[in-house]
């Protein structure tokens, strides 16, 4: 053995342990209001006796950008002791030593030579930390984990000698002292990155004793929200739509027959690709919707997202669910987004959503708000500028989503103030900080969820651990994405960008999910201003700007104090100078991009007071032929869902988001695309440029 004398933490019955691989197992113990740790590394190939370096941490995503790590350097020729340096991450590289305090603390250390197994070195390393250590902008606090906490330990080579600057270097630290931030620039300077096969990653909860568990759910039925395998397209990006009905679980009927409705409690994502980037849970409670798959297109609730590299299962607090069955859900859309951008040919996939549920209902009803650009108003506009046309080339650009306190009334919360469970933040990859700050009716800083240095390499969501939190009448939100690329367009591909909050709380009140929509029309009935936001509407409004390259992060200087610091404008400010997103987008000069107009045209006004609500496009009532062909319009429906949305159309238009006065007649619809479709006997076509087919907002 080498290396000081091993002081055990506690006795090893009273450890929670986790394994994250056959290499590195984890053990720890929590006292008071600290965390003591032990890891044991089974390396398959020895590290020199001297020359190594052993890593573990904590991170918001998974990955090297935004960890909070403690490295490990054993004593050596101009080293007096083995040392642990406090050190976070900012990008795939070497990491930073922290600046406000050390707060990790080296127990010991153990190293074991073992020839007979296959590891031939144990190296067990054991430290300590605060759960909130004082150094707040450079630790992430160890916090009550309801969700599960991204761990990641990793070991590699040391480089004592390096050129012959940092030799001469290193020759002085025998005159430094052993607590100098030079001496630990030093020690960090001498690791060497540790490649892809000196890393592990995983996900525990520390606090799992101390908490209720709910066992993953495995004790509840389930119903597979899983298609029949599909064929990835050779296309960079793919968005596929699979269908379900409650009819396609006969088990589940037969708990309806008894209950009539049951409770969601919980979800398991069961991605089977590497290419799948993100999966979508959509549903709807309209009986006349969920009665066609046809239609599945237009179940707009979105119920649970999840992104690549987030926690495959997300169970609800034991207080809330989700309703199923007679006035709840019954039929649901799995939306799978593909990233694929070496254009791979021949792969297949079945990824989809196991959804646990429950016949005893719980207290409350679960919602999930959104906020930011969520419908993607800003399509086809560009983040930063086109570099055609911005020469800056050492700013970013920051586009910031104001939600107003009038979206958080007595009215819309209920009696009850609701309890936000969970909170992600959602960008792509030229994304590069977001925050979500909510304000209190005073206009002061309640909480923050912050993404400081966002890594789209782990996902496309930054799950934040700063929950649960209650919104209190009269708070409001400050969404705000930070980007530095240029020539990147708003949009949902992988290489276009989205700047959106999902928020899951608490009671949903009146079968709505709370919201902060892009227009309130009738707040706008009552106010004449076009440019600013009604003090009694609850609509989005947006400001951008030119920012510095730091992105507004807290310069070196502020990283030391207790408490962050956020550039917010007065509310004030927020409410009456900042313009409404549509309002602003509709007055910018030369916008080509159609998709962000208010208004929807469907095709000329006709008097439809004879509309046929049993419409379909063929005029016999069979099913088009060409069921897959594209009709003309801006939103791609395929004959087949035109098909069963005619009945919809001349009977509850709304539920399609279309105001029954743009409803062209049935014979329009059956004269302008019959033919295209392939229906038998079709009358003569109508050139369809007279009028377009644009049905909802998706």
């Amino acid at each position: 053995d080498s290396g000081p004398e091993r002081t055990d933490l506690m006795d090893s019955s009273l450890l929670t342990e986790a394994r994250l691989d056959d290499v590195v197992t984890l053990q720890w113990t929590l006292a008071e209001d600290e965390i003591r740790l032990r890891i044991a590394f089974s390396l398959p190939e020895p590290l020199d006796d001297e020359e190594y370096w052993l890593g573990f941490g904590i991170s918001d995503q998974g990955g090297m950008v935004g960890s909070d790590l403690a490295i490990f350097v054993p004593s050596y020729s101009n080293a007096t002791e083995d040392r642990l340096i406090d050190v976070h991450g900012i990008l795939y590289g070497y990491p930073t030593i922290d600046k406000c305090g050390q707060d990790w603390r080296l127990i010991g250390h153990s190293r074991t030579e073992n020839d007979e197994t296959f590891a031939s070195t144990l190296h067990t390393l054991e430290i300590s930390r605060s759960l909130q250590s004082n150094d707040i902008n450079e630790d992430l606090p160890i916090l009550n984990d309801e969700f599960s906490t991204n761990v990641l330990a990793a070991w590699g080579r040391l480089n004592l000698g390096g050129s012959g600057e940092e030799s001469d270097g290193r020759k002085e630290q025998k005159k430094r002292s052993l607590e100098s931030l030079q001496y630990l620039d030093d020690l960090a300077s001498m690791i060497l990155p540790h490649g892809p096969s000196g890393r592990v990653s995983g996900h525990v909860r520390f606090f799992e004793r101390q908490q209720t568990q709910q066992n993953g759910q495995d004790d509840f039925p389930y119903i597979d929200l899983i298609p029949n395998l599909y064929s990835i397209p050779d296309s960079k990006t793919t968005y596929k739509n699979f269908c379900f009905q409650l009819e396609d679980f006969p088990e589940l009927q037969q708990v309806l027959l008894e209950h009539e409705q049951v409770h969601i409690v919980g979800f398991q994502d069961m991605s089977e690709s590497p290419l799948v980037h993100h999966m979508d849970l959509h549903g709807t409670e309209s009986e006349k919707l969920g009665a066609d798959k046809r239609l599945c297109r237009v179940y707009m609730d979105l119920i649970h997202p999840w992104e690549q590299g987030s926690p495959t299962r997300f169970n609800l607090p034991e207080v809330a669910g989700i309703p199923l069955g007679k006035g709840g859900y019954r039929a649901f859309r799995v939306e799978v987004h593909y990233h694929n951008p070496r254009r791979l040919a021949g792969l297949q996939d079945s990824s989809g959503v196991r959804v646990y549920y429950s016949t005893e209902k719980r207290q409350y009803v679960a919602g999930l708000m959104l906020l930011g650009d969520y419908a993607l108003k800003l399509r086809g506009s560009f983040t930063v500028g086109s570099s055609r046309t911005n020469t800056t080339s050492t700013r970013g650009m920051k586009h910031s989503f104001y939600c107003p306190s009038s979206c958080f009334s007595e009215q819309r919360l209920g009696a009850d103030n609701v309890t936000v469970f969970r909170e992600t933040l959602h960008m792509h990859a030229s994304g590069e900080r977001m925050t979500n700050v909510r304000l209190d009716s005073s206009g002061d800083i309640a909480s923050v969820a912050e993404a400081n240095y966002f890594d789209f390499s782990r996902g496309a969501g930054f799950a934040s651990r700063e929950v649960p939190y209650q919104i209190n009448t009269g708070d409001s939100f400050l969404t705000t994405c930070y980007y530095s690329e240029k020539d990147v367009l708003w949009g949902s591909s992988s290489l276009a960008e989205m700047c959106q909050s999902f928020l899951w709380y608490y009671p949903k009140q009146g079968g709505y999910s709370l919201s902060c929509g892009y227009i309130d029309p009738y707040a706008r009935a009552y106010d004449t201003n076009t440019t600013s936001l009604s003090s009694l509407g609850c609509e989005m409004s947006y400001d951008r700007g030119l920012v510095d390259q730091n992105l507004e992060r807290l310069e070196p200087t502020e990283r030391c104090q207790k408490r962050k610091s956020y550039k917010t404008p007065s509310t004030k400010e927020l409410e009456q100078q900042w313009p409404a997103l549509l309002q602003l987008i509709n007055t910018w000069a030369g916008k080509e991009d159609k998709s962000v107009n208010i208004s929807v045209t469907i095709g000329e006004e006709d008097d439809n007071s004879n509309l046929d609500e049993n419409c379909r496009l063929c005029v016999g009532g069979q099913r088009p032929t060409q069921r897959d062909t594209i009709v003309p319009g801006g939103f791609s429906w395929t004959c087949d869902e035109l098909d069963a949305a005619l009945p919809v159309l001349f009977t509850e238009p709304w539920l399609l988001l279309i105001p029954k006065r743009d409803v062209a007649t049935c014979e329009k619809y059956q004269s302008a695309f019959a033919e295209l479709c392939g229906c038998p006997h079709a009358t003569e076509e109508i050139p369809s440029h007279r009028w377009q087919i644009t049905i909802g907002l998706f």
